[in-house]
């Protein structure tokens, strides 16, 4: 990736750091935050947003549109500036948009229909967008499952966390930002350059089940 100009947004934690490290290890120049009008970016990965859960029957709405918001507004809005500097350059990229597993499957142990919605909303924003934007840009999504990252809730009971990982992961552990990191770094280089419109699960096996 050697040239390559990449912007990460939720880059200070998580995925989004790994995310960055991953670019970096590979020759890309990684900005978390650019202003610089004279700086076109390439290359987006799309990797701030946040989780919360609550029964849908106890919603309210500003919780609703916090999370909409940040998850599907503010991907939406920063892949469009991205894409336009792009289209209007006659340049191209490729963008890569995180959801989640929640955004395929459902989850009674922790109902979260906000940020269900928010993520199927990111796989549908990345198809029609990949249609809108071919072939100048690339967009795909990765959908990661159970990841070792501040988010992550499903450990806080240690025993029960253990007997998900036994029983719904056929891979049996939790996976790495860096898991997702080089997953995205994939998408984003040129080995993909025949993919687009992608939502590829990175969870070690749960939507296989």
């Amino acid at each position: 990736m050697k040239g390559r100009r990449a912007l990460v947004t939720g880059g200070a934690g998580g995925i989004g750091s790994a995310v960055a490290r991953e670019l970096i290890l590979r020759g890309a120049a990684v900005a978390l935050l650019d202003r610089d009008p004279e700086g076109p970016v390439d290359l987006l990965v799309n990797a701030a947003g946040i989780y919360r859960f609550r029964p849908a029957v106890e919603l309210g709405v500003d919780e609703w549109e916090e999370v909409l918001g940040i998850n599907l507004r503010g991907t939406w809005l920063v892949s469009r500036e991205v894409a336009r500097e792009l289209l209007a350059g006659g340049g191209a990229g490729s963008i890569v948009n995180i959801s989640s597993t929640a955004g395929l499957v459902a989850d009674a142990a922790e109902p979260a229909v906000h940020y269900n919605a928010s993520k199927a909303g990111v796989i549908a924003l990345t198809r029609q967008c990949a249609v809108e934007w071919a072939p100048r840009i690339r967009v795909n999504a990765v959908c990661p499952g159970l990841i070792d990252t501040p988010m992550l809730r499903i450990m806080d009971d240690p025993a029960a966390g253990q007997r998900y990982l036994d029983t719904m992961v056929p891979l049996g552990r939790i996976g790495r930002p860096e898991d997702v990191a080089r997953t995205i770094a994939f998408l984003a280089s040129e080995d993909a350059a025949y993919v687009t419109g992608a939502a590829l699960p990175v969870d070690g096996g749960v939507t296989a089940l």
